[in-house]
C-alpha cells in the first residue's frame, strides 16, 4: 500500500502533475484551464498509484537535476557571455562555483578531498552571495 501524503509519493506527483500540464498546454488541446488541471491531477495520481512508477521516477529524479543545472548553467554562461551588452561577471562566478562544487561533491563521493572540506564551505557561501548578489542587481534593474 502506497502512502499518498509521504514526501516520496509527492515529488512524483508533482512531477507527473508539471509534465502533463505543460504537455497539455503545449500541445493546445483543451482551451479551459481548469480541463487541463483535472487531466493533470488524474494522471498524476495514476502515475503514484504504481509502486514501481514512483521507484522509477525516484531513480531518475537525480540524474533529471543534474542535467537541468546543467541546461541552466549554459543558459547564464551563454547570456553573461552575450556580446552587445554589458558584461555581467556575477554570473560566471557563480557558475565556477557551481561547477567547483559540482566536482567536490563527486570527488568526496569517491572517498576523496575530505581535508578540503573547509574550502568547498568557502566556495559554497561565496556561490549563495554571488546569487543573492545578481537576484538584487537583476530585481533594480
Amino acid at each position: 500500500m502506497i502512502d499518498f501524503f509521504s514526501l516520496y509519493t509527492l515529488l512524483p506527483f508533482l512531477l507527473v502533475l508539471a509534465i502533463v500540464y505543460g504537455a497539455i498546454e503545449t500541445a493546445g488541446m483543451f482551451r479551459n484551464r481548469a480541463l487541463k488541471a483535472i487531466i493533470s491531477v488524474v494522471m498524476a495520481f495514476f502515475a503514484i498509484s504504481n509502486s514501481y512508477v514512483v521507484d522509477t521516477i525516484h531513480s531518475f529524479l537525480p540524474y533529471a537535476a543534474i542535467f537541468f543545472i546543467l541546461v541552466f548553467a549554459v543558459g547564464f554562461v551563454k547570456r553573461s557571455l552575450a556580446g552587445g551588452r554589458e558584461r555581467d561577471n556575477t554570473m560566471i562566478i557563480i557558475i565556477i562555483a557551481l561547477v567547483l562544487l559540482l566536482v567536490a561533491s563527486i570527488a568526496k563521493a569517491e572517498g576523496g578531498l575530505y581535508e578540503y572540506s573547509e574550502f568547498f564551505w568557502f566556495i559554497g557561501v561565496i556561490a549563495i552571495i554571488s546569487v543573492l548578489y545578481a537576484a538584487y542587481k537583476m530585481s533594480s534593474k
